[in-house]
């Protein structure tokens, strides 16, 4: 998993934020915040995915909800939801 959920009520709030599946898909921590995870023509895209996920956390500053990013395991990047 790529992200980590402290407060449900800041998840459910990133999730209404969310424009399309590939940004659920970073809040629900099925996608990396590297842009590691993206397979086939979608990696050929890379630099549309990286604006599309700086959007997203960009969305969610404006709108309020505490996030952070941490390191994991060999260096793997996690969004943490909530404080």
């Amino acid at each position: 998993m790529y992200s980590k959920i402290l407060c449900e009520d800041a998840y459910r709030k990133a999730l209404a934020l969310c424009k399309g599946t590939y940004q659920e898909n970073l809040i629900r921590g099925f996608e990396s915040l590297s842009g590691a995870t993206l397979r086939g023509r979608a990696k050929q895209y890379g630099a549309q995915y990286k604006r599309s996920r700086d959007n997203l956390l960009k969305r969610m500053t404006q709108a309020g909800i505490p996030w952070r990013e941490e390191r994991g395991p060999h260096g793997k990047r996690i969004l943490v939801i909530g404080e």
